[in-house]
């Protein structure tokens, strides 16, 4: 990696090792993140079937770019309502390959875009963090201007759903 500085929220420079780079989201008007490591693409207003009988927590499938993508149904996997009936009227944050046998896809309501924050704002979760279940998160961005920002676990979602999707 090369040594040339960049500028991170505050706009001081400094190394891109000291940078992690996030998906910043939300749920139920509440700001998340994912690491940008783990993420495929993002699909705006995804084209999704539902899929009758599918197990809780499966809102049904997506065909992007020739496969097929089992969209996760993220309000009811954690337990909050989901603010619109139709997945189409959101984004689906497909996970990267790697994490999953088949293609994953988290249902959002919105997302806000990559935030770039220095490795020492990111620090472990704490309890009573997000106004979900603290299971979820792997980690918590610290913010001065705002509240913080819980990262999930995308293998914690996965694995609410289905033990056998995760490796």
């Amino acid at each position: 990696m090369s040594e040339q500085a960049i500028g991170v929220d505050s706009g001081d420079p400094i190394s891109p090792e000291s940078v992690i780079e996030f998906l910043e989201f939300r749920l139920d008007g509440h700001r998340y993140a994912l690491e940008v490591g783990r993420v495929g693409q993002v699909i705006w207003k995804p084209a999704t079937t539902r899929v009758p009988n599918a197990p809780n927590g499966i809102y049904g499938s997506a065909s992007i770019e020739g496969d097929v993508v089992v969209a996760i149904d993220t309000y009811e996997v954690v337990g909050i309502d989901r603010p619109f009936s139709d997945p189409e009227g959101g984004y689906l944050i497909v996970l990267d390959r790697g994490d999953t046998p088949q293609p994953v896809g988290l249902l959002v309501e919105s997302v806000d875009g990559i935030e770039r924050h220095h490795i020492e704002t990111v620090s472990p979760p704490s309890e009573g963090v997000a106004p979900l279940d603290d299971d979820w998160f792997r980690a918590k961005i610290v913010s001065e201007t705002g509240p913080d920002v819980p990262v999930f676990d995308s293998h914690q979602l996965l694995a609410a759903i289905h033990p056998a999707t995760t490796r």
